[in-house]
């Protein structure tokens, strides 16, 4: 993998990271449940190794995303999912910014804002054949997706 700054692999790590720092920023969850239980501790460092793995292979990934032929169902796939996410986000604002509605299920999907930027980020490894953005997508998933199952157990 070349290494070196990737205009759009940082956009599309910008595109994913920007409605978490907008959303929890200007429009904090509101009724959060008192006396949560948290998923064991190594889930937790699992999903922050693979979200900061994730952003920074994709930023420093250059030549990383080819417009070779096949590549563009991969690519709309992975537009696809940020698409859902942010229609995720807007659905939370439209509940009122309920803490129920980080974990409501969309369609089958139980815990769609964890689902959807993870196959997000696993699209964008496919498209730029990136062994490690591969990897951190994969901790990120295992961490995020059994952290986020915890808490939308107990709701």
């Amino acid at each position: 993998m070349p290494v070196g700054f990737s205009m759009v692999g940082t956009l599309i790590a910008v595109f994913m990271l920007l409605p978490s720092l907008v959303f929890f920023t200007w429009f904090p969850p509101i009724r959060v449940p008192h006396g949560l239980r948290e998923s064991n501790r190594i889930f937790t460092i699992l999903e922050k190794a693979g979200q900061v793995g994730s952003l920074v292979f994709l930023a420093i990934s250059k030549d990383f995303f080819p417009p070779s032929h096949g590549s563009t169902i991969v690519m709309l796939l992975m537009v696809v999912c940020i698409v859902i996410y942010y229609g995720l986000w807007f659905r939370y604002l439209k509940d009122g910014q309920s803490f129920a509605s980080l974990y409501k299920p969309f369609m089958i999907v139980p815990i769609p804002l964890a689902v959807f930027p993870v196959l997000a980020f696993g699209f964008a490894a496919w498209w730029g054949q990136c062994v490690w953005l591969g990897v951190s997508t994969a901790l990120l998933a295992i961490g995020h997706w059994t952290v986020s199952y915890t808490i939308y157990r107990q709701l």
